[in-house]
C-alpha cells in the first residue's frame, strides 16, 4: 500500500507535457523579443510572442495560417483564436477551421470562411480588411448607433476609433495595408521548396536604344549587350531561368526578358479587381529608382509604425515598383506601377505604356518586352542619362498551371552585401537592390 501511494504522489506531480498549438512554418529577417526567439520549424505553445522585425508565417494545428508582419505583438490562446495587442497580421482560414477568431484591444473578429487582415495601431485603434469571405466584427463596446456587431465582406475595410466613445468606420479598401504574401528568395516546383539561392548578378548595363522599337516580343531590333542570365539552383536550372535587358531613351525605359517557365503565360489574376496580387500568378517585376540623386545604394525602406517620421526617398515618386503579367483570359499584357517604399500610389495599364508577350513554339519560355514613358517613372523632365549609376532588383514569379498559386521565385541584380542573406525583402529595403549603370 506504501508503494502505492508513493507511485501515485509521484505521478501527481510529474509535469504534464507541452502542448503545441501551432509550428514557425516560415521565418525571414525575424527579430523575437526573447534571447532565443524561435527559429523556422519550431513548435510553438500557447503565450505571448512579440516579433520586432522581419516576417512571420504561423500555422496553427486547425490549418489557420497567420502571416505576421513585425512589429506586432501576439499571444497564441488555442488553435481556434489568437489576441493580437499591436501589429498586423493576415489570416486565411481553411473551411475545416471556420471561426477561428482574432481579440483586439477594440473588438473580436470572427470568421466566416475568409482571408483577412487585422491591424492595431500604437494608439490600439483597430484596422480590419477582408480579402476573401466575410467576418463578423464584435465591438468591446457598442458604437454611436448602440451596435455591437457588423458583417464585413470581401473588399470591405472597417476602423474602429480607440477612444472610449468607440466610431465605427467605413474606410477606403486598400491591398498594401497588409503583407498578404510571404516573399524568400525560395522557388518552388510542385511540393517541392528549392533551397535559396544567392543573388549571382550585382548591376545591369542599360544601354541605349540603338533607333525606334517596335514592341512586339520580337528582340531583334535590340542592342542585347547588356542581358544578364540567372537561373534557379538546381534540378530547376534548366526550366526555370531569365535572360533580361534594358534599353533607354529621351521618352522611355524599356524592359525585355525571356523566361525559362514549364506553363508560360497563365496567370489569370485579373488587372480590374486584384492586381496588386496579379505577381503570384507567374510576372516579372522591377524595382528601381530614377533620380540620380538618391545615388547607390538606395536608403529608403517600408515604413513602419515604430519609424517616426518619413524621409522623402521612402515616400519618393521616383521609387518605382513594377509588374508585367499576361492575363490570359482576356490574352492582355499589363502593368502595374507602384510608388515609394510605401506601396500606397499606384496606376493599372495606364495609358502611354506598350507592352507585348509571346510564348515559345515549344510552349516552355516566353519574351516579354515593353515600353514605359519616363513621365509614369517620374522622371519625365529629367530621366537617368548615361554615366547615372542607380539601384535595379529583378524578380521572376512562376505560378502553378491554374495561374494563380505563387509556386517560387529568382531574385536577382542586388546588392553583394545582401546577396546571400539578411535582409532579404527587396519590397522592404532598396539598399538590398543592385545597380542600374546607364551607358
Amino acid at each position: 500500500a506504501a508503494a502505492v501511494s508513493i507511485f501515485l504522489r509521484v505521478a501527481a506531480t510529474r509535469p504534464k507535457p507541452t502542448e503545441f498549438l501551432a509550428t514557425l512554418t516560415r521565418a525571414t529577417d525575424c527579430v523575437w523579443d526573447m534571447p532565443t526567439g524561435p527559429r523556422q520549424g519550431a513548435r510553438l505553445a500557447a503565450g505571448e510572442m512579440s516579433l520586432r522585425k522581419g516576417v512571420a508565417e504561423i500555422t496553427l494545428a486547425s490549418g489557420v495560417s497567420l502571416l505576421v508582419d513585425a512589429p506586432a505583438n501576439l499571444r497564441l490562446v488555442d488553435a481556434a483564436s489568437t489576441v493580437l495587442d499591436a501589429g498586423r497580421i493576415v489570416a486565411r482560414v481553411p473551411p475545416t477551421a471556420v471561426g477561428f477568431a482574432v481579440d483586439t484591444p477594440r473588438a473580436r473578429i470572427v470568421d466566416r470562411g475568409t482571408e483577412f487582415g487585422v491591424r492595431v495601431e500604437p494608439g490600439r485603434e483597430t484596422i480590419v480588411q477582408v480579402f476573401g469571405g466575410a467576418v463578423a466584427v464584435e465591438l468591446k463596446n457598442p458604437d454611436a448607433s448602440g451596435r455591437r456587431s457588423h458583417r464585413l465582406a470581401a473588399g470591405e475595410t472597417m476602423r474602429i476609433d480607440a477612444s472610449d466613445a468607440v466610431e465605427l468606420q467605413r474606410v477606403a479598401f486598400s491591398p498594401e495595408r497588409f503583407e498578404r504574401t510571404f516573399s524568400t528568395p525560395s522557388v518552388h516546383e510542385g511540393d517541392r521548396l528549392i533551397p535559396f539561392k544567392p543573388s549571382q548578378v550585382s548591376s545591369l548595363d542599360i544601354v541605349a536604344a540603338p533607333g525606334p522599337v517596335t514592341v512586339d516580343g520580337d528582340l531583334s531590333d535590340w542592342n542585347l549587350s547588356g542581358v544578364f542570365d540567372a537561373r534557379c539552383a538546381e534540378p530547376f536550372a534548366e526550366s526555370c531561368y531569365v535572360h533580361g535587358a534594358m534599353m533607354y531613351d529621351k521618352q522611355h525605359l524599356y524592359v525585355a526578358a525571356r523566361v525559362g517557365d514549364p506553363m508560360p503565360m497563365r496567370n489569370v489574376i485579373d488587372p480590374n479587381t486584384d492586381p496588386w496580387s496579379a505577381w503570384m500568378g507567374g510576372s516579372v517585376q522591377l524595382r528601381f529608382s530614377t533620380d540620380r540623386t538618391f545615388g547607390w545604394p538606395v536608403r529608403a525602406t517600408k515604413p513602419n509604425p515604430r519609424q517616426g517620421k518619413l524621409s522623402a526617398q521612402d515616400t519618393s515618386g521616383r521609387i518605382v515598383h513594377v509588374t508585367l503579367w499576361y492575363f490570359q483570359p482576356r490574352e492582355q499584357p499589363c502593368l502595374e506601377l507602384r510608388y515609394g517604399m510605401n506601396l500606397d500610389r499606384g496606376v493599372v495599364n495606364p495609358a502611354g505604356w506598350r507592352g507585348a508577350f509571346r510564348k515559345a513554339p515549344d510552349g516552355k519560355s516566353y519574351t516579354v518586352e515593353c515600353a514605359i514613358p519616363w513621365t509614369l517613372l517620374g522622371a519625365g523632365d529629367d530621366p537617368p542619362r548615361a554615366g547615372d549609376a542607380l539601384g535595379l532588383c529583378w524578380t521572376v514569379n512562376w505560378s502553378d498551371a491554374g495561374g494563380k498559386r505563387w509556386m517560387g521565385q529568382l531574385v536577382e541584380i542586388k546588392n553583394p552585401a545582401y546577396a546571400t542573406g539578411g535582409k532579404v525583402l527587396t519590397h522592404m529595403y532598396a539598399e538590398t537592390w543592385g545597380k542600374a549603370i546607364y551607358r
